[in-house]
């Protein structure tokens, strides 16, 4: 079963794996897509993209770092976030392994009002591949996928948001994508630190 797979690569130690990331044209990172924004609200910056030939994708052992915060992708830890809705932050190497498998990570900061709030949990429940949380950013809202993020959302109505899902859910060019973002870490919304069978997720991983 999946839950006891994980839990021996937790308990385990987790060998280095590389996993082979299809290659995208080189070159430094680039805007890829004009900024949306609301009327009243200010413009979404553009979308930063990474090219992923620059990513590395090892399975490693904490601790973990990233090139840019939220993750973009990189060396992430062996075992993946489950989707869904959160109120607590995420475990950043586990969010990183479900962006690998093609979801997007949506992370709302402590100034977004609690309505907008409410309007991303909606939005989670209606797309099994979103993963949802809060992030310690000045940003109200941040969006990212591997290899790409936009910064500077105002609102979770934000046409950028949407549009950003479109784009970046399940992006073809990973070799993951598709895979599951369930049979892992974390009962939402607010039990980010466990198994879904209940098993916690050990100390160092949590740091």
């Amino acid at each position: 079963m999946v839950n006891l797979k994980i839990n021996t690569l937790l308990v385990g130690g987790l060998a280095g794996v590389v996993v082979a990331v299809a290659a995208c044209s080189g070159g430094s990172s680039e805007e890829a897509v004009d900024p949306v924004g609301v009327d009243g609200l200010g413009e979404a910056q553009p979308i930063v993209t990474i090219p992923h030939s620059e990513i590395t994708a090892n399975h490693v052992n904490p601790p973990v770092s990233f090139s840019t915060s939220p993750s973009t992708g990189g060396d992430h830890f062996a075992f993946w976030h489950n989707c869904g809705f959160y109120t607590e932050e995420l475990i950043e190497g586990a969010a990183t392994h479900s962006l690998e498998h093609g979801a997007v990570w949506i992370t709302y900061g402590s100034s977004l009002p609690g309505d907008e709030v409410s309007e991303l949990e909606a939005l989670a429940a209606g797309n099994p591949r979103l993963l949802i949380s809060p992030y310690d950013h000045d940003d109200p809202i941040v969006l990212s996928a591997w290899g790409a993020q936009q910064r500077g959302v105002q609102s979770a109505s934000d046409p950028a948001v949407a549009a950003f899902i479109t784009e970046w859910v399940d992006n073809p060019i990973l070799i993951e994508a598709g895979a599951t973002c369930s049979g892992a870490v974390g009962i939402a919304p607010d039990r980010t630190d466990i198994l879904i069978d209940g098993t916690p997720v050990p100390e160092e991983f949590l740091s």
